[in-house]
């Protein structure tokens, strides 16, 4: 049986990911607010002050056809504003790539625009629901008051929610949005492990094999934390966020052996779910900006600039990378971490980042030399040995990919031109040749 208090981190985690959080909580106060006003009312309080505001909100007649107006007007306004968001989503899915539609969905700007238009609504029904024509004094002037307000700032928030809309729309916004993410995220990353020499050897190490196949998407440090505390370990992560296990899969690595009572608690401080891992991780980022890089490529769409745009961001982030070890930490107990999560290796980045685009945009020149200039970029950050020949093992890939699929001789030179800008650098390596200003086609075989 579960912890509860694991079932409380993932239902949590749920919870703060699901489009339907901030449209519930919002009428929820909306509501409260509506049970105040109406506590106010009976007061002698609110008598005094229904003399001083307009006469046209202590009419119940009037006061009806106002809360009637603003129901119809604030309806019309959640539906366009819905029917906007699933064009929107329609459009990024197709020209962009479905892997930003997570991240449009819980756009917590749009959220909060929709919870206060249902709210609103909320407060208009109970409001009207309250008024008697033959009582005037049940007319809810202080709260007609309050409905108005929200009606100015219902429009006003559809003023947001376009621009918000027309944003969203846009591949360069999109692209600012995923590289932000992805830089901030590697920021963190580097503080985590400021000092950390790097992941402990963990050969002879007590293994947990994971119970169920699922996405990995995160772990409840705090628990966990507790159960290495108390037993003064130190355990490692086998795989990385987001990879998809198996049952018996190895999952994670403890310094000590575990009874089945502290393994059961383990496993049950892992996350899993069915979907793809798409929390905050700069090679996950990184993946999604390729993939709007590649969508950019297709025939389809047939927008190059699109794809240079993202390799440059892709390149910003590689040298950022540079030196960076390739793990993660956790539940740091007085300056000491408890736990280590391994993270995609430099020569794994570029092969889920760079490569499909290098595959699909290998008959581009611009491409090709936007790739170069993306490497190039990458060997400015320091990069360690063992990213230094991962670099240079992709400068020799897209050396072949460019002599095989570029053709005419203009073209290849303005190839051998950044591939000699990549050999100025003199990182060490052996140099990369250029490319013959002829291609040798292959013969026929003869018959």
């Amino acid at each position: 049986m579960s912890d509860p208090a694991n079932v409380f981190f993932r239902v949590v985690k749920r919870i703060r990911e699901s489009i339907a959080l901030y449209p519930v909580l919002i009428p929820a106060v909306y509501f409260v607010i509506a049970t105040l006003v109406f506590a106010f009312e009976s007061t002698s309080i609110a008598a005094s002050l229904h003399d001083e505001l307009p006469p046209g909100l202590i009419d119940a007649d009037n006061s009806r056809e106002i809360l009637g107006t603003l129901i119809t007007g604030i309806i019309s306004l959640t539906v366009f504003s819905f029917s906007m968001v699933m064009v929107v989503l329609n459009g990024a899915a197709a020209r962009l790539s479905p892997r930003v539609l997570p991240g449009l969905i819980s756009d917590t700007r749009n959220q909060v625009i929709l919870g206060v238009y249902l709210g609103s609504i909320v407060y208009y029904l109970l409001m009207i629901g309250a008024l008697n024509k033959n009582d005037p004094a049940s007319v809810p002037a202080l709260g007609l008051l309050l409905a108005l307000l929200f009606g100015m700032l219902c429009m006003a928030l559809f003023v947001v929610f376009i621009r918000s809309v027309s944003q969203s729309i846009q591949v360069d916004w999109i692209l600012s949005q995923l590289y932000n993410d992805a830089s901030a995220n590697l920021d963190k990353r580097r503080r985590r492990i400021a000092g950390v020499i790097g992941i402990p050897d963990t050969t002879d190490w007590w293994c947990l094999s994971a119970a169920r196949p699922g996405y990995l998407r995160e772990v409840n440090e705090r628990r966990l934390g507790k159960l290495l505390r108390k037993r003064e370990m130190v355990a490692v992560i086998q795989v990385e966020p987001g990879f998809f296990l198996i049952e018996g899969y190895p999952l994670i690595k403890f310094s000590e052996s575990l009874s089945d009572e502290e393994a059961n608690e383990a496993l049950d401080c892992f996350d899993f779910h069915d979907n793809e891992f798409a929390g905050a991780n700069v090679s996950y980022g990184m993946r999604q900006i390729s993939e709007i890089a590649v969508k950019a490529i297709s025939p389809a769409i047939n927008d190059p600039g699109t794809a240079m745009r993202a390799v440059n961001l892709i390149g910003v982030l590689l040298k950022r990378l540079g030196g960076v070890l390739p793990f993660d930490v956790g539940c740091v107990d007085e300056g000491r971490p408890r736990l280590f999560y391994p993270q995609l290796k430099m020569l794994q980045i570029l092969q889920t980042a760079i490569a499909p685009i290098r595959i699909y945009g290998g008959h581009d020149p611009q491409v090709l030399i936007t790739l170069l200039q993306c490497i190039k970029n990458a060997l400015h950050g320091n990069p360690s040995d063992e990213q230094l020949e991962a670099l240079h093992d992709e400068i020799w890939a897209l050396r072949t990919d460019a002599d095989v699929k570029v053709g005419n001789p203009r073209d290849r030179r303005a190839v051998n031109e950044a591939i000699e800008r990549l050999a100025e650098l003199r990182t060490g390596s052996p140099a990369v040749t250029p490319l013959p200003l002829h291609r040798k086609h292959p013969t026929s075989p003869s018959t």
